[in-house]
C-alpha cells in the first residue's frame, strides 16, 4: 500500500532528525523537516481522495512512534532556541559595554589649540 510507503518514510526521517538533532547538525535537520513536511503534505493528499480512508495497524504505530520521537525533539529544540536567544542577548549586552569603554573617536588630521594662549 503508497500509504504505508509514505508513513514509514516519514518514520524513517524522523528518526534522522533526531540523530541530526543530537549532533547539532541544524542545517542537515532543517533539510530533513522540509522533506518531512512534504511527504506529510502528499500523505493528505491521498487521505482526502479516498472519503473512508483507514490507517493501517502498522502504519498506526508508526505514527504513534513518529509523535513521540516528536514530542522529544520539540522540548529539545525549544531549550535549544531560548539558549540561542540567551546568548545572542548576552553578546548584545557584550557590544555594548565594550563601546561604552572603547568609543571611537573619530579623529581628522590637524593640531589641538588651547583657547588660553
Amino acid at each position: 500500500m503508497k500509504m504505508d510507503k509514505l508513513i514509514e518514510a516519514i518514520h524513517e526521517i524522523t528518526e534522522n532528525m533526531k540523530r541530526c538533532l543530537d549532533e547539532e547538525n541544524f542545517v542537515e535537520f532543517e533539510k530533513l523537516l522540509t522533506e518531512r513536511h512534504m511527504l506529510m503534505t502528499r500523505v493528505d493528499e491521498l487521505k482526502k481522495k479516498d472519503m473512508n480512508f483507514e490507517y493501517s495497524s502498522s502504519a498506526k504505530q508508526c505514527l504513534k512512534d513518529i509523535q513521540a520521537i516528536d514530542q522529544l525533539m520539540a522540548t529539545r529544540v525549544e531549550k535549544s532556541v531560548s539558549e540561542t536567544k540567551f546568548l545572542i542577548n548576552q553578546m548584545k549586552k557584550q557590544k555594548q559595554v565594550s563601546k561604552q569603554y572603547n568609543p571611537s573617536i573619530k579623529q581628522t588630521n590637524g593640531v589641538f589649540l588651547d583657547s588660553k594662549w
